[in-house]
């Protein structure tokens, strides 16, 4: 038996699993979950479109989730979240 969520944890799970619910992210989130890479890099991991790739980012930064540093031309991104990784993982072994 679990122990009862707090409205807190609630809010804060709620979002996550927003998150991990668009496939779209979910690929750039595991892709980031290796280190930090550019758009191009995570176009090509991902087979996604550059727009789709950058709106996605922009949708993670906005919630907290993904980090970005400018190292001219190029702009890195990264996860700023480390729990989504363990997320990811209890997830991915809950399906197992």
């Amino acid at each position: 038996m679990i122990e009862l969520l707090s409205d807190k944890e609630i809010k804060e799970f709620t979002e996550v699993l927003k998150i991990l619910s668009n496939p779209a992210r979910l690929k750039l989130l595991s892709l980031l979950s290796k280190g930090e890479h550019t758009v191009s890099e995570l176009c090509e991991g991902t087979d996604l479109k550059q727009s789709l790739v950058s709106q996605q980012l922009k949708n993670l930064r906005l919630n907290n989730i993904v980090d970005r540093r400018k190292e001219a031309p190029r702009v890195y991104y990264k996860l700023k979240e480390e729990r989504i990784i363990k997320f990811m993982n209890c997830i991915k072994k809950c399906g197992k």
